[in-house]
């Protein structure tokens, strides 16, 4: 964590650290790291189970602290072997609608994984050397990881479609990416 993700990155195309928000859930001692075992022969329904286990898990967890936007819950995967890995980006891709309709947001991490930093396509963010999975609350930014299907913008719009109706969103590409993607799905 402290080598990569805490870090800053040229790749990522903005200031700060890969992932702006484990730094401050570690302060906040609200990021579990926990290792579960996974069936070795597991498919990609099995890890869409993994997924939905966590996210009840996550939900139903005592958090320490009350910024429920921290909290960060991280399983490595043990037991999953090496040819299996790319099974997480399908599992990913089959449980997301109905993670991000509870509100929640999921990222899948291996040696091969090929997600892309939303502010640059040519840096594979999510590269790791074991399988994980990680989980937080759906936050302000993930408008640029929801807006290209109408059922996850829906469902972020409407959490912050106000704080973008009202001009309280800062940073340009998020209200922009906001602007175009209701614009798209209204006329769909």
């Amino acid at each position: 964590m402290d080598e990569f993700v805490m870090r800053p990155h040229e790749g990522t195309n903005r200031d700060g650290a890969v992932c702006p928000f484990v730094e401050s859930a570690m302060k906040a001692q609200t990021f579990l790291l926990e290792e579960w075992e996974v069936d070795p022969d597991t498919d990609a329904e099995g890890l869409v189970e993994v997924a939905r286990r966590m996210a009840d898990a996550f939900e139903n967890t005592d958090w320490e602290g009350r910024n429920r936007f921290l909290h960060t819950l991280v399983l490595v995967l043990s037991g999953l072997p090496e040819e299996r890995y790319r099974l997480l980006d399908e599992a990913h891709r089959l449980v997301k609608p109905e993670l991000v309709d509870r509100g929640l947001m999921l990222a899948q991490f291996h040696p091969h994984c090929d997600e892309r930093a939303a502010r640059n396509p040519d840096f594979q963010v999510a590269r790791a050397p074991v399988p994980m999975l990680a989980m937080r609350r759906m936050a302000l930014h993930d408008v640029l990881f929801l807006d290209s299907d109408p059922e996850w913008f829906a469902a972020y719009e409407q959490r912050y479609g106000k704080r973008h109706e009202q001009g309280a969103v800062a940073d340009p590409l998020f209200a922009e990416t906001f602007a175009t993607a209701r614009d798209r799905w209204n006329e769909a």
